[in-house]
């Protein structure tokens, strides 16, 4: 299996596919394998990378606190191991966090950004939604169920079981323990926010599920007054995982932003 070395161990990543490189970073708590609806469909013309961050999957589960920009300091450490020139970050929720801290690190590689289900800074929204985790004793099972309702809309649930049915058992077999989990989720409490506004001019694209009540709709117009010429995209229905309710609809809109983009 492929590794690199990161900031505290070794990080397990995925290519898939050849052509022009599009890295996606996945959320909290999530690996490689919640890009199921994208990979095999992008990498018929691009080269498609997925990883584990730290804490996360089969990469190293650091017995010490982690930050969102040591993070991004291993996507930097990945594009410098597989000899990257320009790419396209794609970030979803945590991983929105990440690919925007990627910005300070290396801008100059990053030929577009794509923010699906995130937010730019920490809020007393989001310290409500995240706090219950710090206390939580429940199995990672048990916390899987609980919290679907929160990403994936009843109607999904309903009517695509066996899709919903594979998240579930990707997340069951990729969970990390509590105590690596709750490390993740002291990063992005501790997130500092940017400056009100971004002087990066690369094309950016953001999405979000207009049913969202974790990183909520609102939160993404805020976020796209950060950067003035991203374009927003609302999924109809969708919650926190357009990239798993609305696939098709979403690598849509993924394969037209990365066309689009000069290489």
């Amino acid at each position: 299996m492929p590794f690199f070395q990161g900031k505290f161990g070794k990080i397990y990543y995925q290519v898939k596919g050849e052509d022009f490189p599009v890295i996606f970073i996945a959320g909290m708590g999530a690996s490689h394998q919640e890009w199921f609806c994208q990979v095999p469909v992008l990498a018929k013309k691009f080269q498609i990378i997925t990883f584990d961050n730290a804490g996360s999957g089969r990469s190293v589960h650091p017995d010490c606190e982690i930050s969102i920009h040591e993070m991004a300091e291993d996507v930097s450490t990945l594009v410098q191991h597989l000899k990257l020139g320009r790419v396209v970050l794609i970030g979803s929720s945590m991983g929105g966090l990440i690919a925007q801290c990627c910005l300070e690190l290396f801008s100059k590689k990053i030929a577009g950004l794509i923010l699906s289900s995130t937010f730019e800074g920490i809020n007393s929204h989001m310290i409500g939604v995240l706090s219950p985790l710090l206390k939580s004793r429940q199995s990672s099972k048990v916390r899987i169920k609980n919290v679907l309702p929160l990403m994936i809309s009843e109607k999904f649930i309903r009517e695509e079981p066996k899709i919903v049915q594979r998240y579930i058992n990707q997340a069951e077999e990729m969970s990390a323990p509590r105590e690596v989990l709750q490390r993740q989720v002291r990063a992005v409490l501790n997130f500092s926010p940017h400056p009100p506004r971004s002087t990066h001019k690369m094309p950016m694209l953001i999405l979000v599920g207009d049913q969202d009540v974790i990183t909520t709709p609102s939160m993404a117009e805020h976020l796209q007054k950060r950067y003035p010429q991203a374009k927003l995209y609302l999924f109809e229905g969708a919650k926190h995982l357009p990239h798993i309710e609305r696939a098709q609809e979403f690598n849509d809109q993924l394969e037209q932003f990365l066309n689009n983009i000069q290489r």
